[in-house]
């Protein structure tokens, strides 16, 4: 947010300015964030469904449960609750002193609209209406815009039941019919929303006309004939609250309340021959996204990407220029514009934060964008980094400048810099000025906004975070994995990227110091960061993948982007890695002096030490790889289990199976494997691969998980879980009982968890024993551990449940039932990682995770935090404790090394 300091500046300069006479002209200069809150149901803003409502009197913000939730649009305090009704909640509006809600009935098309007195929920009417979903239907009509729009001047609906395209439209305070009017088949319809009329663009016969509606009598108040598209697709039209248009078809279009046109694209984004300052009177804004550009289609592109800056863009109300201020909320393809008032602007970011801000007004230094400094005072991105920052990474890159077109002006000094490597495999660095805002205050927010919301949701790198700069791994994206740092100084906000993490942990400390410089010569950039995670970390460039192991003094993994690592298990060097082009579906397993892993091309077997293949063989698909008394074991996608010699590679036997192989199982005596699957569970020789017995399942069913004791082997399915005599395959007994967690046996019980409980079976005769609640399980995202007479159950991004194995009752939980538990934001964390969340004891020790981005280590008799490690993103592997050093990875790419004593480095 911006802070009283901002404030005081721009109101001291003003005051002075007064003193002295001037006539100075004045202008919007910065939305400054008054209050946030958290978005209960996650959405994201759709004009044709919205879940929150904004008007002078306040904001409506629909929850998940179908309460409406009314607050003070000032302040964000919560006023009152419109209670949830048997339907659920679709859509929410607010305006002139109104609230109305959409509700669903039990028939597909019928809906019903209720309005609520603003100041205190009390209803005002309803009605049950017929609505005509938005999109095409056949092939008369293609509608697309809100199918409900509501404005000063009533509430507009499609009315499926009189004809195609039938507007009806109730009065706001009585529900009342007030107007109803028909629209010809054949045309392509697109509507945009103001506080007082709605506009209705149409496409017919190739005739474009754009029309202000009525909503009390739906006659046009006016209208304006447009130049026919020349291609698809069809022009779309946005509209602000106080009724400025934004069209856009071959050019885009600007246009005034009554009709007028503004501008075209070109002129909105021009740089003006007269540059004398003057009072400005803008729009409410239209769009909330990057800095606008016109885009090689002469439309004017605000596209976001996160965590990019976002910018609120509204219109000069007399010349139709563009004109944009940024906003303290980090940029995605999820943030959009709630609603405005004429001095305030509500926004749910990427990150699930609705953010209300004002604006301020002040006055007009001079000529140049709004909210930021000439552009001649912009730094040269190119000259921030040199050729001694990139002698770390070689040397031999050289600079590619770009200079932006910031309000019509192209800047002096390359605004972007693309770093080339010498050889076609380096990875580019690219320097790019985000913004100079006014103050460095201003700066300061908009980073502490950016960070804040990469903590709280993205996935980042603690090892290299400073006071000015915070590192993160970009979710995955089709052209490719990407990394960046958010860098501040002074008033700049600078994004440094590469798909190289470690190119990112060299260059951003030079980076750091390049604007330091240049901005705050007094400050140095800190060598070690400010909260250095204990431990060693290395960097791989994407997330860590699936599992981790640890043998003969190194630490074993694979990312991502299928490039397997061997690391110094005691420093984190690397010892080698190995870039192998495809996704890696299982392992590591270690054996002797071999690691081995299952690829999409097939299985490989690396020297331990060099990382050099000793051999490869083309079975695909392996999501299972065992080994056991010499033989290798794996699964493929032609649905098969192969027995292999470790050594060579040569298979020993294969037996095809009728479905996916979802588990082998070696038995501990060593003479029968089972494959459990598709297929149910079949024992197989181990020296022949003869098949002794199968147990099928029902048909579309599926083993899920399996577990063996010295007599039986015991399968679930979604389910059913039956315990199978391991020689002869009779089934002793059969349970139907649902399964979402793998099934584990010991000390004559059998553990299951499903539904809402975990449960403990007698393993002789499946009778249940004991059932703990512990609330709706996600599928399969959960983990159980017995040790020492407790079951550890952790229910994923939720709470750890500690159980006695012989009663059921709860000894403790973690965090405590009156604590809020440790729910994350999981963006990317697929069923492979899910053996993340398992509790592993060491020694007086539990560590645990929970999607939380946090590593905790508790006592295991009480539930006690010991210490957290903050691993800046979702834990991707079990935890592995070797030689007192916890190993594990993360999302953001990262492996540690930890003390296992204490969290922190020898």
């Amino acid at each position: 947010m911006l802070t009283v300091r901002v404030l005081t500046a721009l109101l001291t300069l003003a005051a002075c300015l007064t003193a002295a006479g001037s006539e100075v002209p004045w202008a919007p200069a910065a939305w400054r964030a008054v209050w946030s809150l958290e978005d209960p149901a996650r959405t994201v803003v759709d004009p044709g469904d919205p879940r929150h409502g904004v008007a002078d009197e306040g904001l409506a913000v629909a929850t998940p449960e179908g309460d409406v939730a009314v607050h003070d649009l000032r302040t964000g305090r919560r006023r009152y609750v419109i209670a949830a009704e048997a339907v659920p909640t679709e859509s929410v509006w607010m305006t002139a002193r109104t609230v109305v809600v959409l509700r669903e009935r039990f028939r597909a098309a019928e809906r019903h609209l209720t309005a609520y007195e603003l100041a205190d929920g009390t209803p005002l009417w309803r009605a049950t209406v017929t609505i005509r979903p938005s999109g095409s239907e056949g092939s008369e009509l293609d509608y697309l815009g809100p199918v409900v729009m509501v404005t000063e001047a009533g509430v507009t609906y499609l009315d499926r039941q009189v004809g195609p395209l039938t507007l009806t439209s109730l009065d706001l305070r009585t529900g009342k019919v007030i107007a109803r009017a028909s629209r010809p088949p054949g045309c392509d319809y697109r509507s945009g929303i103001s506080s007082r009329a709605f506009a209705l663009l149409t496409h017919c016969g190739g005739r474009v006309e754009l029309a202000s509606v009525d909503p009390r009598t739906l006659r046009p108040t006016w209208t304006r004939t447009l130049p026919p598209p020349r291609a698809d697709p069809p022009p779309t039209l946005t509209a602000s609250d106080d009724g400025y248009l934004h069209v856009s078809g071959d050019e885009a279009r600007f246009f005034a309340p009554d009709g007028r046109q503004l501008s075209t694209a070109r002129e909105a984004l021009r740089h003006p021959a007269d540059e004398t300052p003057r009072t400005e009177r803008w729009s409410q804004p239209l769009h909330v996204g990057a800095y606008p550009q016109l885009s090689e289609e002469r439309l004017v592109s605000t596209s976001a990407k996160w965590p990019d800056l976002l910018f609120l863009t509204s219109l000069d109300a007399a010349t139709g220029r563009i004109r944009a201020l940024p906003i303290t909320a980090p940029a995605g393809e999820a943030a959009g514009l709630v609603g405005t008032t004429d001095t305030m602007a509500v926004v749910l970011d990427a990150t699930s934060r609705i953010t209300a801000y004002t604006l301020v007004r002040a006055p007009v230094r001079g000529p140049g964008p709004p909210g930021t400094v000439p552009l001649p005072d912009w730094p040269d991105a190119c000259a921030l980094l040199d050729d001694r920052a990139f002698a770390a990474l070689g040397g031999g890159y050289g600079p590619g400048p770009v200079r932006r077109t910031v309000a019509g002006s192209q800047a002096p000094n390359p605004t972007d810099c693309d770093w080339i490597p010498p050889e076609d495999d380096g990875a580019v660095v690219s320097v790019s000025i985000s913004w100079v805002f006014a103050t460095p205050a201003a700066a300061r927010e908009a980073y502490t906004a950016m960070a804040d919301g990469v903590r709280r949701t993205g996935s980042y790198d603690p090892v290299t975070e400073t006071p000015h700069a915070l590192t993160e791994t970009l979710p995955p994206a089709p052209g490719g994995h990407m990394n960046q740092s958010l860098v501040v100084a002074g008033p700049a906000l600078v994004h440094l990227r590469s798909p190289s993490r470690n190119a990112l942990r060299l260059l951003t400390p030079p980076l750091q110091q390049s604007l330091l410089s240049r901005y705050e010569p007094s400050v140095t950039a800190p060598t070690e960061p400010a909260a250095r995670p204990p431990g060693w970390s290395f960097a791989a460039d994407v997330a860590i993948d699936r599992r981790l192991v640890v043998a003969g003094g190194h630490a074993y993994t694979s990312s991502d982007d299928g490039t397997l690592y061997a690391l110094d298990a005691a420093t984190g060097a690397l010892r080698w890695s190995v870039p192998t082009g495809s996704s890696v579906t299982s392992g590591p397993i270690s054996s002797g002096d071999t690691v081995y892993f299952a690829l999409g091309s097939g299985l490989l077997a690396l020297d331990a030490a060099s990382g050099r293949t000793r051999w490869h063989r083309k079975i695909t698909g392996a999501t299972e790889l065992v080994i056991d008394r010499g033989t290798l074991y794996a699964d493929s996608d032609r649905y098969a289990v192969y027995a292999l010699d470790p050594a060579t590679g040569r298979t020993r036997w294969r037996d095809p199976a009728d479905g996916v192989v979802r588990r082998i199982l070696p038995h501990p005596a060593g003479d029968l494997v089972y494959a459990a699957g598709d297929d149910g569970v079949v024992a197989l020789d181990a020296r022949t691969g003869t098949r002794r017995w199968r147990v099928p399942v029902a048909r579309f069913a599926s083993v899920s998980s399996a577990a063996t004791t010295s007599d039986t082997v015991y399968a679930a399915t979604d389910d059913q879980i039956q315990a199978i005599d391991r020689l002869t395959g009779r089934v002793s007994w059969r349970r139907s009982e649902p399964v979402q967690v793998g099934i584990q046996v010991a000390d004559g019980a059998v553990y299951v968890a499903g539904g809402s409980a975990l449960s403990k079976l007698d393993a002789a005769t499946g009778r249940r024993q004991w059932s703990y609640d512990v609330g709706p399980l996600r599928l399969t995202m959960n983990a159980l551990k017995l040790a020492r007479g407790v079951a550890y159950f952790n229910v994923a991004l939720g709470r750890l449940h500690a159980l006695d194995t012989a009663t059921g009752r709860l000894r403790w939980s973690y965090p405590p039932q009156d604590e809020p538990d440790r729910r994350g934001h999981v963006w990317y964390l697929p069923a492979t990682r899910l053996d993340a969340f398992a509790p592993v004891p060491h020694g007086d020790t539990l560590l645990t995770a929970f999607g939380d981005g946090t590593l905790h280590a508790l006592d295991p008799a009480t539930g006690t935090p010991r210490w957290t490690f903050e691993a800046g993103g979702e834990v991707t592997t079990p935890p592995v404790v070797k030689d007192g050093r916890i190993h594990v990875g993360g999302v953001n790419g990262n492996v540690y090394g930890i003390r296992a004593a204490d969290g922190r480095v020898n």
